[in-house]
Parts: C-alpha cells; structure tokens; sequence
C-alpha cells in the first residue's frame, strides 16, 4: 500500500514540475513579431508603403515614354525621386529596409498594402 502511495506522490510531484516548467516556457515566449513596436530610427510601415508604392509607380512610368521625348532627353523630361517626393532620407530608406527585412512577417504586410493601393489605383483607372 505504501509502494502506490508514494508512486502518486511521485507522479503528482512530477505533474506539478512538468506545469511550471510549460508555464514558465510559455510565459517566456517573445512577443508576435506584427505587434513589436518600430524604432524611430526606421519609417513607419505606413511611410514606407508610400514610398515603396511611389518607386514601383516610377519604376513603371520609367519604361514607358508617354511624351515620346526623344533617347537624349528621356531623362530630363521624366524626373522621378519618391525618396525626394516622400521628404525621405536615402540613409533612413535603407535602414529602414535592413530593418524590415530582418522582420518578413512586417515586410510582408507592407507588401500586401503597397499590393493593395497599386490594385486600387488600376480599378480607379489611374494604372493601365
């Protein structure tokens, strides 16, 4: 009788060891990654939406001479900078880059936004 006595003294030891340490894991776990707060020192996800989605506006406008401007003056006529545009520093942008590349989940819901606003933009009839 005191052999199953103290085999449930045991088991229930071991189940009371086996919660703490779960809830000690658990409770330590990070954050999620979408809720950790941006530094100052990066644009915010919504500054880099604009600027990310003026670049692929550009990049696009870029390759298509609406105008018909000759070769040697292409490059006057079409002047793009959504970093300018944006009141963005090229130091800033590229940190800012460096950092949201180190965190995919944050990058990919930038992208889907930028997605999103180039999608709305064609629908309004803006984008060909």
């Amino acid at each position: 009788m005191s052999c199953i006595v103290l085999t449930l003294h045991l088991m229930h030891t071991n189940l009371i060891k086996l919660f703490i340490v779960s809830f000690l894991l658990f409770s330590c776990r990070p954050a999620k990654e979408e809720d950790e707060a941006v530094p100052d020192s990066v644009l915010s996800e919504e500054q880099l939406v604009n600027v990310l989605t003026d670049a692929y506006l550009a990049e696009g406008a870029s390759g298509i001479n609406v105008k018909n401007v000759t070769g040697e003056k292409f490059d006057s006529t079409y002047i793009f900078n959504p970093l300018k545009d944006n009141n963005i520093e090229r130091a800033k942008f590229d940190s800012s880059m460096v950092y949201y590349s180190k965190h995919p989940k944050k990058l990919k819901l930038i992208y889907n936004k930028v997605l999103d606003k180039l999608s709305a933009a064609q629908a309004k009839g803006k984008l060909e």
